[in-house]
């Protein structure tokens, strides 16, 4: 097994841009209440890359909407030190009526940016993504995985507004959380996508927290994996890739025993 590991770029020191401390996620109550997660306690630094690892249904969706504010957790706190974040999901979920360009300037737009603003951050993003010269192409015409480069344009407008600063004035970094983002795509789209998401993340430096079920794409994305248990999920095991870039074969065997694990206990 071979993984290709791409440079990667430092995260920037300061206050933690996710904290997540004793999170614990409970649905319904009585005997049928379900605990999707317990006890997490999980830390992103600003610009960090996390990968989220774990059998299906062990909670990483459910973490992810907890650090988006689309739930609000049973117990435990979640911390967030960054701009408003941004969902990239399997499917591009781009709106079918707006072309290219407009479905990039929409969040920008219901940020209150001016047309003129917007529409050049829109060219600037899909220049990013490298999808210059398709901006007035509708999602039919596009191809799935330049969709997903749309998709992540998107994101990125949304979670980088014009006015991202704390109340001191310092700029605070994007947070783009994924859901298995390139799954439904085929293995060299998958391929070339993974490393145009790289090479926008160093660009823009926006914490990314990346759900995923392939350990190979975990290894070849992220700074830091970790590993959440079956339900309820909590943190099990984490690894630094970036400083093993010399090992990650056995980092590879490693990982994926653990996740074994994970899932057999599962299935069980």
């Amino acid at each position: 097994m071979t993984v290709t590991v791409e440079q990667r770029s430092q995260a920037r020191t300061g206050e933690p841009a996710v904290q997540l401390s004793g999170v614990t996620k409970t649905f319904g109550h009585g005997p049928d209440a379900v605990t999707a997660l317990r006890g997490v306690d999980l830390t992103v630094r600003p610009g960090e890359f996390v990968c989220l690892l774990g059998a299906s249904g062990c909670g990483k969706s459910t973490l992810l909407n907890l650090v988006a504010g689309l739930d609000q957790p049973t117990a435990g706190e979640v911390g967030l030190n960054t701009s408003r974040p941004s969902f990239m999901f399997q499917e591009p979920a781009l709106l079918p009526w707006l072309d290219a360009g407009r479905n990039v300037e929409l969040p920008l737009q219901l940020n209150g940016v001016g047309r003129s603003a917007r529409r050049e951050q829109a060219k600037e993003l899909l220049e990013l993504v490298r999808l210059d010269g398709q901006s007035r192409k509708r999602p039919h015409e596009l191809s799935g995985g330049m969709r997903q480069r749309v998709a992540l344009a998107r994101a990125l407008a949304a979670t980088t507004p014009p006015d991202a600063a704390d109340p001191n004035g310092t700029a605070t970094s994007g947070l783009l959380l994924m859901d298995e983002p390139f799954a439904a795509l085929d293995a060299i789209t998958r391929d070339v996508l993974q490393g145009e998401l790289l090479r926008v993340w160093q660009a823009t430096g926006t914490t990314v927290l990346f759900v995923t079920h392939d350990v190979r794409e975990a290894l070849r994305l992220a700074q830091r994996v970790v590993l959440l248990s079956s339900r309820p999920g909590t943190v099990v095991n984490e690894w630094d890739v970036e400083h093993a870039a010399s090992e990650l074969h056995n980092l590879y065997d490693e990982i994926t025993a653990s996740l074994r694990e994970v899932i057999t206990r599962h299935a069980a």
